[in-house]
């Protein structure tokens, strides 16, 4: 106690030296607690249920969004209805087992008797004993129940928290009463309680739960009784006493019973991947775990960068540090003379060193409550109306816990070595005053300091360099199609009840009115517009063989209007696009694009040939135009294009099965040159067709494409800032040895400029001493900086990652900070 008094009455007499120490402090252990928060939510952190360790999900990856046929690759991690009833019937080892879509659907919700438009909100279809499952009450009312999860039970839903609140207010009537989702009437029979987000981490977490039995009451092409659809994830409570091993062989034996009870409706690939077929059980704890899996690998990166942040501030505050034990070196030694032992002295200088470090916790944690928000603002940008991603950036009893360990840890790490130079000081020094034995005490271990934070430096700038070089890169890419003056308002008419049969002229109506707009020259209709989503189908060539059970035969597809290649400004290099001329009682057409001729055609010149989605159904569509490569599907950012084909909406077959493919999601207008067009004129435009019809969301292409690289731009940025930190700091580490080492060789640098010295002699002498720490730094930092390219891998886009201009650049700046600092 005695040795806290003693160090906040010397810390309290030096405000400045003080603050400095507390500031640095602050920012390091800040970056690296609100990373931390990051890495807590989306790696760490269980689902907000009961006993969540005892929660096991089905799949070790995470699988979007449909899977059909009888074989899946690598494992069985999609089920259907049928399958799910099986399993769940057949494993004794779960004491439950919960269904729910791998895909989230929106719902257009309306309160009933109200004359409001329904307003678009996400929701869920979960089997009835999902809340049982994960050991969920109602906040209000009741959940659902396996009882409301049978055909014919009267429809009803579970409301979240969030939107009860801010939507109506918590209005207690809200239970009981009707809402229409889809144009379908349910009455909310409860609601979830606070905090609680369904299965998953995900950017719109589910407003509505509805029992999987009602989903064909509610989609014009229900999965549920599909066999052969796997469209489920399932999570289950392991029973007490039952260990995931024996489940898992349960569940396999279960899995190949319902495959050959299927065995007459399986194609011929199906029955020769029959015997590889298999599954996995994973921990569930933490849900279905799709974000972790796409932000695991950058968060990594930003927690390395933030602990060589903070490394950076450690040797700063070092430096600072043995300056101040410098300065008391003649007390330390006056104190030993009298008879303080040496383990008293460290034990003091440890504990200001330890006091510093908390105050620089406290405002660490203030300093990451804001870094927080601002990460998640930019990460994870909410569309209004929408729940945003359940991240609290306030502190938690890990992130609480984890500041505090990094302060602890911080004092020491910082401290040990000031400390430990207290023991050296010899108790004759009080004898001799500022003596010149002092001359060269604690140069060695400042000049190491400097070393390491040059170093770290090179690597962050470097890093930080490579992720720029990729992020602009991959903006600046060819994407194959115009993005100026395009605009893409995205609708869904599920959610205002059409039938399929409504559409056609729906979709007529909504063109004409946009294209009515001033300011509008030219507008196409299509299932979705670049780098939004895409459908997929299997793809069958006229006069080629069939592809086997291992050949990959897939391709993405989209649906669009006439006129869609000009609107969209994707070159057709070959034949022609989508005309007014492919009309439903005309021969049925698509346009492929550069990578679909190249994988099914060859050499081949593809117009004129044939192919199909089906087995036995080769002339399906005839190829009429090749258009260039452009980037349409989102989550190929990093591979080469894929093969993508484009049929005319109006050669729809709304007879077809798979009829949710026949709804078109955006509409795209081009505006003339010079011309501004008013969103709210849009959203006049789409109401005058049909008032209930929601308009989910009207942004400018540019900024549609932008949004796919969110994630790539907030890294670049914040490892650049980390860069930048890191900067400072070392200059600042490298101004403070300078300037102590010229101060102490004040008497020399007089001596040589009376014997004839010039400035320019002086000048270099000093340089001469901070460049060679600098190149000591730059050889170590050069192979740590190789390592850290080679570790980024696949994450830069074809930059390279030994790139000998980016480690140019970085070394060019630490030399000018260098030069600058000193």
């Amino acid at each position: 106690m005695n040795d806290l008094r003693y160090a906040v009455r010397t810390l309290a007499k030096s405000p400045g030296f003080t603050a400095a120490i507390v500031l640095t402090l602050a920012l390091g252990i800040g970056a690296t607690t609100s990373i931390f928060t990051l890495v807590n939510a989306v790696l760490l952190k269980s689902l907000p249920v009961a006993n969540p360790g005892e929660l096991y999900r089905l799949g070790r990856e995470s699988r979007c969004c449909y899977r059909a046929g009888y074989s899946q690759g690598k494992e069985f991690s999609l089920v259907s209805y049928d399958l799910y009833k099986y399993l769940r019937d057949n494993t004794k080892g779960f004491s439950e087992l919960a269904a729910f879509p791998a895909l989230e659907p929106l719902f257009g919700v309306r309160r009933s008797g109200s004359a409001e438009a329904a307003q678009s909100y996400p929701g869920e279809f979960v089997s009835g004993n999902y809340f049982t499952t994960f050991g969920i009450k109602a906040y209000a009312g009741r959940a659902l129940s396996p009882q409301d999860d049978h055909p014919g039970a009267p429809p009803v839903a579970m409301m979240s928290y969030r939107l009860w609140q801010q939507q109506y207010g918590s209005d207690p009537s809200v239970i009981g009463g009707t809402f229409n989702l889809d144009d379908k009437p349910f009455t909310v029979v409860g609601i979830t309680p606070p905090g609680f987000f369904g299965d998953a981490l995900r950017n719109t977490p589910p407003d509505f739960f509805l029992p999987l039995n009602t989903e064909p009451y509610v989609q014009v092409d229900a999965d549920l009784n599909k066999y052969d659809t796997h469209w489920l994830d399932l999570i289950g409570r392991i029973q007490p006493g039952a260990t995931p091993a024996a489940v898992e062989a349960q569940m396999r034996v279960a899995l190949k019973q319902w495959l050959r009870s299927h065995w007459g409706e399986m194609s011929a690939n199906d029955r020769a991947r029959f015997a590889e077929q298999t599954l996995y059980l994973a921990p569930g704890g933490a849900g279905i775990t799709s974000m972790r899996e796409q932000y695991e690998r950058w968060l990594q990166i930003l927690m390395t960068a933030s602990g060589f942040v903070l490394l950076i501030v450690c040797a700063n505050v070092a430096n600072l540090m043995l300056v101040r034990g410098l300065e008391r070196r003649r007390q330390t030694s006056l104190s030993m003379a009298l008879g303080a032992r040496a383990s008293r002295v460290v034990r003091q200088a440890l504990t200001e060193s330890i006091l510093l470090s908390l105050f620089g916790g406290i405002a660490g944690l203030a300093i990451a409550f804001a870094g927080t928000h601002l990460i998640l603002h930019f990460a994870f940008p909410s569309l209004p109306g929408f729940a945003g991603v359940p991240i609290d950036a306030s502190p938690s009893m890990p992130v609480l816990l984890f500041g505090t360990v990094t302060s602890l840890l911080t004092g020491v790490a910082f401290g040990i070595a000031p400390a430990w130079m207290t023991t050296l000081v010899h108790p004759m020094e009080a004898l001799r005053g500022a003596s010149r034995s002092t001359a060269r005490a604690g140069s060695l271990p400042r000049k190491t300091l400097v070393v390491c934070q040059a170093a770290l430096s090179l690597v962050l700038l470097s890093v930080s360099g490579l992720l720029t070089s990729a992020l602009r890169r991959l903006e600046n890419q060819d994407f194959g199609f115009s993005q100026d003056r395009r605009i893409v308002a995205t609708i869904n008419p599920r959610l205002a009840g059409y039938r399929t049969e409504q559409l056609p002229p729906l979709y007529r109506r909504l063109h004409d009115a946009a294209a009515s707009i001033p300011g509008v020259s030219s507008v196409a209709l299509c299932t979705y517009s670049p780098l939004v989503g895409g459908w997929g189908a299997g793809v069958w060539v006229d006069g080629h063989a069939a592809p086997g059970p291992m050949d990959d035969n897939s391709a993405s597809w989209d649906r669009v209007t006439a006129g869609f290649f000009d609107v969209i400004g994707n070159p057709i290099i070959r034949g022609r696009g989508i005309s007014e001329q492919d009309a439903s009682a005309s021969r049925k057409v698509a346009v492929i694009n550069e990578a679909f001729a190249r994988k099914f055609f060859r050499d081949e010149d593809p117009i004129g040939k044939h192919f199909g989605t089906r087995a036995g159904a080769s002339r399906e569509f005839e190829v009429v135009g090749v258009a260039k490569d452009a980037r349409f599907v989102a989550n190929n950012l990093y591979q080469p294009i894929l093969p993508l084909f484009f049929l005319p909406e109006a050669q729809a077959d709304y007879t077809q099965g798979n009829q949710g493919s026949l709804f078109l999601h955006d509409i795209v207008l081009v505006t003339r040159p010079g011309a501004s067009l008013s969103l709210a004129r849009v959203r006049q435009a789409v109401a005058s067709v049909d008032p209930n019809l929601p308009v989910i969301a009207i942004r400018p292409l540019r900024e549609q494409v932008a949004s796919q690289l969110t994630q790539q731009r907030l890294i670049a940025r914040l490892t650049s800032l980390f860069g930048s930190l890191s900067l400072v700091l070392a200059s600042i580490g490298l101004y403070g040895v300078t300037a102590h080492n010229v101060g102490r060789r004040v008497s020399e640098i007089g001596v040589r400029m009376a014997l004839g010295a010039d400035r320019g002699h002086i000048l270099r002498l000093v340089l001469r001493g901070a460049f060679g720490l600098i190149l000591f730094g730059l050889c170590i930092g050069l192979p740590l900086t190789l390592a850290a390219g080679r570790l980024l891998g696949n994450q830069l886009y074809g930059v390279s990652p030994y790139d000998p201009v980016v480690i140019l650049a970085a070394v060019v700046i630490l030399g000018l900070s260098a030069m600058a600092g000193s």
